[in-house]
């Protein structure tokens, strides 16, 4: 018999259930399953599709560039203009074609008033042509991003000015280099690039068309939100570092605008000085130092002894120098006591370029007859107030170059803030001289004419260093001190080690002897600043150009020996900064020659090294350098442990106060031995009479009686100083305000002029007081040397009268 079928099998209408239902075809429901992620899959795909095409289209680049809203659809808006209305200051392109970004004006609206500003177009902003280049830079790598340098000009004579420096400075491959045109110009990018010599691989920099619509027409006003908004969107989109513009070419509108937006976006905006052949070693700096162009703060100090003859020709210089667009540099002359009057005439007159950074002080007298004697006065003359700082020391003999601040600065943005030498620690370089060193540090003559590097791949041979191959800067150990620039960090450090240096606490079991003597002619600041370089391993950056091209030159009134080698030096007038330099530029500091304190060639290892050992030779009886702290200003390391002063003198306090506590035990047993010898001299007695007291007491014993404070202290005094040889005192008398009953022993009293005997002899309330009042350590040693104290009351006078009873508060 069959079994009936379950109700489980049917439905609710009592049909069979399917068998797929019934879980007879499992790949059923996997097919409905995966039809159903087929649906989400493919509805995923199509959403990333509509924004990926919207993203990359024509219509929503231009809704991602509009600054106010959608452009307008009212072109009556625009003011008319005539056909020699357009780009005055642009005249030069008048006759190009114009960019097919252009809007047009209707014809209509130019018979308008002529009276009436063509600038008036104040409507929505939209970039018609800034998207093109800008989805293009995605295809940079993000190593990139912080390489971009950006020009921006609004007029187009300028832009080709500019064009030119972004050419040479994109052809040392250091950036990626942009130039961005703002202006009311219509002129055609591609026309623009072929004018420049722009096409190609040969100059590689980037336009883009930051004019907006309208901008022909387009008020003040709107011209810089357009500006703004565009420097807004590179900022966005790549990120750059620094903006370039020369200001005085541009009008008021780009000048207020760009400088507001860049500080407003924390950027740096560089302005371009009016001539830009002026400072050819800006195309060389990476975009890293361009952003780092308004860091460096440079203060010049000029100390003017009385022999300062040639100040004022230091001066004449310093003024007539050329400072482009960098921030000027603060002048601080101090002046001796007995500097001639025509020179501080000729000081008060005066004129630096900018008043306000001019300071002039006056010493009230000298501390030595020479500031190279003193080096406190050096040292203090400056403090640097931030990472940034640096002080330039001149010499007042010293007479420098028209371009002297060029070398300076290129030097500090090159090797202090760039990112291609970022091998190399910012601290190792700890200055910049403006000349070369006549001499080593030891005395001997230095010919620089013997520095020679080999050629490299990123300096490869050029004409001028075949002709004369010493054309290269160097590393030296030594510092110059004639017109030299000295970064703010080590200044400071130097202040902190002098301070030490100077305090004997410190200076206790240190040897400071460098291994190279200092010559007799440096000056003392000098070789305590050399102490510190030495241990630090730190070297100077020296220039290296022909005698006849020198950035500075020491003047000398006398004669020397190395007089034929100033005569041989002159000024360099014409601004050939990077053209005596090996390729052009500044070499990497990993390809300069180092020099060693006594003249050999030497490695960065090498100096570490010796620093190190000189370490240990100054602190060995320290035991060794301390460890590092990490500290950036500190030279504890250069010293005994920070408490070593303070623990050594105190040890020594601790160590003399033993030694005489040491001998008085010795004394004190070497006496007790004496007196233990069975052969020693038996114990005198003798008497002391002190008026009506006599005390008997044994020599032996006389160092131990010392009355305590029961015995009066005149009476004290007068057994002290009758201990060599007993005498007749007369008797005392003892002022009434110091006088305590519990102390008087039938000594006589002075009161109002009489003298009484406070208790006499038989009083028994004076037997009873002695008796109680009695010092323990008199009768101790009283009967350790079987003294006998005996007191006897003076005979009354005539005349005067003994009182019956004393009375306690009769003598206060």
């Amino acid at each position: 018999m069959t079994t009936p079928s379950s109700y489980r099998d049917k439905d609710d209408l009592g049909r069979p259930r399917s068998l797929a239902l019934n879980g007879g075809d499992s790949s059923w429901h996997t097919f409905l399953r995966f039809r159903r992620k087929r649906r989400s899959i493919f509805v995923f795909l199509s959403i990333c599709t509509i924004v990926y095409l919207l993203v990359h289209s024509r219509w929503w680049a231009d809704v991602q560039l509009f600054a106010d809203g959608p452009p307008s659809d009212h072109p009556a808006s625009v003011a008319a203009s005539g056909p020699d209305d357009h780009h005055s200051d642009d005249h030069e392109f008048s006759s190009a074609p114009a960019s097919h970004n252009a809007v047009p004006v209707d014809a209509y609206l130019k018979q308008t008033d002529p009276k009436m500003s063509k600038y008036t177009y104040n409507g929505p902003i939209r970039f018609l042509g800034l998207y093109e280049t800008l989805s293009k830079l995605q295809q940079f790598s993000y190593k990139l991003r912080n390489r971009h340098v950006v020009f921006v000009a609004a007029n187009m004579n300028t832009a080709s000015i500019l064009a030119g420096v972004a050419c040479e400075m994109s052809q040392t491959k250091r950036n990626v280099v942009h130039l961005a045109l703002v202006g009311r110009n219509e002129l055609s990018v591609e026309f623009f690039k072929k004018a420049n010599g722009m096409t190609g691989d040969a100059c590689g920099v980037i336009v883009h068309d930051a004019r907006p619509d309208y901008a022909s027409v387009s008020t003040d006003e709107r011209m810089g939100l357009a500006l703004k908004s565009a420097v807004k969107y590179m900022k966005d989109y790549f990120t750059p570092t620094v903006l370039i513009s020369d200001l005085d070419r541009e009008d008021p509108w780009f000048q207020k605008a760009i400088v507001q937006k860049t500080k407003e976006l924390g950027m740096t905006h560089i302005k371009m000085p009016s001539d830009a052949s002026t400072i050819p070693w800006f195309q060389k700096l990476d975009s890293v130092s361009l952003s780092a162009w308004d860091k460096p703060l440079i203060d010049i100090v000029i100390h003017a002894d009385a022999h300062s003859g040639q100040l004022i020709r230091l001066l004449k210089s310093l003024k007539n120098a050329n400072y482009f667009t960098a921030k000027l540099p603060r002048l601080f002359i101090d002046l001796d006591p007995d500097t001639d009057k025509h020179i501080r005439d000729f000081v008060n007159e005066y004129s630096w370029p900018s008043k306000d950074r001019l300071f002039v002080r006056h010493r009230i007298s000298p501390k030595s007859a020479s500031l190279n004697d003193d080096p406190l006065a050096v040292a203090e003359s400056y403090y640097p107030n931030s990472q940034d700082s640096s002080v330039l020391y001149l010499s007042p003999n010293i007479e420098l170059s028209p371009f002297y601040y060029h070398f300076l600065y290129y030097s500090i943005l090159e090797y202090k803030y760039s990112n291609a030498q970022s091998s190399l620690d910012k601290n190792f370089i700890y200055g910049i001289s403006l000349d070369t060193p006549l001499s080593f540090f030891n005395g001997e003559p230095f010919d620089p004419s013997d520095i020679t590097t080999p050629s490299s791949s990123s300096n490869p041979p050029t004409a001028d260093s075949d002709k004369n191959p010493a054309l290269t800067p160097f590393l030296h150990t030594s510092s110059s001190y004639h017109a030299t620039l000295f970064f703010g960090t080590h200044w400071r450090l130097f202040h902190l080690y002098l301070t030490k240096r100077l305090d004997t606490a410190y200076n206790k079991d240190v040897d400071y002897t460098l291994p190279i003597q200092p010559s007799k002619s440096l000056p003392v600041w000098i070789k305590y600043f050399s102490e510190m370089l030495t241990a630090g391993g730190y070297v100077m950056l020296y220039p290296n150009y022909d005698p006849s091209e020198s950035l500075a030159v020491y003047h000398t009134e006398k004669k020397s020996r190395d007089s034929s080698t100033h005569s041989e030096k002159s000024i360099m007038r014409d601004n050939n900064i990077v053209n005596f330099l090996p390729g052009k530029k500044l070499p990497l500091w990993s390809e300069m020659p180092i020099l060693a304190t006594d003249g050999g060639h030497s490695t960065i290892e090498e100096l570490v090294k010796t620093g190190l050992a000189y370490k240990w030779a100054m602190l060995r009886k320290c035991g060794g350098p301390k460890k590092d702290d990490g500290e950036e200003d500190s030279v504890d390391d250069l010293f005994c442990a920070a408490d070593e002063a303070v623990t050594h003198q105190r040890r020594k306090i601790y160590e003399a106060k033993k030694k005489v506590e040491e001998e008085e035990r010795e004394a004190d047993e070497k006496a007790q031995r004496e007196a233990s010898r069975p052969d020693a001299p038996k114990p005198q007695e003798q008497t002391i009479e002190i008026g009506e007291v006599k005390l008997q007491r044994s020599q032996n014993d006389a160092a131990d009686f010392v009355p305590k404070a029961k015995v009066p202290a005149n009476v004290r005094d007068e057994i002290k100083e009758s201990e060599p040889k007993p005498d007749v005192y007369k008797t005392p008398v003892i002022p009434h305000k110091i006088v305590s009953l519990d102390d008087l022993e039938n000594v006589p009293v002075e009161i109002n002029g009489e003298k009484v005997i406070a208790i006499p002899k038989d009083s028994a309330e004076q037997n009873s007081r002695k008796e109680s009042h009695v010092d323990a350590q008199a009768v101790v040693n009283a009967n350790k040397g079987g003294a006998k104290i005996n007191v006897k009351s003076k005979v009354q006078p005539a005349g005067e009268k003994v009182p019956e009873k004393a009375d306690e508060n009769s003598f206060y």
